[in-house]
């Protein structure tokens, strides 16, 4: 075979090859991107926003493909690369956990003054659907939004104890599968639901104020564990810079690469520790 022959059969598989590697990259990216905006879409839509998805996935894909080699080239630092991608990647997810968790919080806090307006509402002589609409018009979001799908639900046909059921099913919170068993329950057995409410409001009360201590005492501790976990990053950053040349056998070698590994795995240790600590169940 002579070489020229070799050359161009060589070049047609390397091409071959290129083309299957970027259809394959460009499947694997599209099949990421509809299952990451279907997860931020779903988690999105129980908070009812309904917009933003995509923004969340840019914020991903510039930072980890745009921002981390780009301040990697200008700073010659890979670690700091490596620093932006991982934070580019993680922070959608905390985003969106730490707005389900505010949205959950808030719920908590809101239920007690909407069962102590169901029970006057049903003490003046109405039905519970009308008191529920009440509460809908009188009570902010988010607490309100769910009532209106519950109402929304039993007015297209379903009963009013499975469309409670649902929500306390899509919302997992430990305070609405109570209430929803509560008026569940009142509503089969019989007996006085305003007076249920009535005693479910103040349990719930009580249960939210010492949820709101032990927040307020945990705090500290939470605050020691960011700072303790982050004084090892700062302490390397800071050291980098004033001793670069006896830091970077940190960042250059196998040993410096095992070190950072298991600093990583303490760091991590340590993280799970201090949360257990300080999470406490009531």
């Amino acid at each position: 075979m002579s070489p020229n022959l070799m050359i161009i059969i060589i070049g047609v598989v390397a091409c071959v090859a290129l083309l299957w590697l970027g259809q394959a990259t460009i499947a694997g990216f599209s099949a990421y991107r509809q299952r990451f905006t279907a997860m931020a879409r779903s988690q999105l839509e129980e908070a009812f926003v309904f917009t933003g998805q995509d923004t969340l996935f840019m914020v991903k894909v510039v930072g980890t493909f745009v921002a981390a080699p780009l301040l990697g080239l200008l700073t010659h630092s890979l670690a700091l690369a490596l620093l932006i991608a991982a934070l580019a990647n993680v922070l959608p997810r905390v985003y969106l956990r730490m707005m389900s968790k505010r949205r959950r919080l808030k719920m908590v806090l809101q239920l007690p003054d909407v069962m102590l307006m169901l029970a006057s509402s049903l003490r003046a002589g109405t039905s519970l659907q009308i008191a529920l609409d009440l509460a809908i018009r009188e009570t902010p979001a988010p607490l309100s939004q769910e009532l209106g799908v519950v109402v929304r639900e039993q007015r297209l046909g379903l009963a009013l104890e499975d469309a409670l059921e649902t929500m306390a099913t899509r919302l997992k919170l430990e305070d609405v599968e109570l209430v929803v068993t509560a008026m569940t329950i009142a509503r089969d057995v019989g007996g006085n639901l305003a007076e249920t409410l009535d005693r479910l409001a103040a349990t719930l009360r009580a249960k939210a104020t010492m949820e709101g201590k032990i927040r307020a005492l945990t705090s500290q501790g939470k605050l020691q564990g960011v700072i303790v976990g982050l004084l090892p990053i700062f302490l390397m950053l800071v050291l980098s810079r004033m001793q670069h040349d006896a830091m970077m056998p940190l960042f250059n070698t196998w040993i410096g690469w095992g070190v950072l590994g298991v600093i990583g795995i303490l760091e991590l240790i340590g993280f799970l520790m201090i949360k257990k600590i300080i999470t406490i169940d009531i």
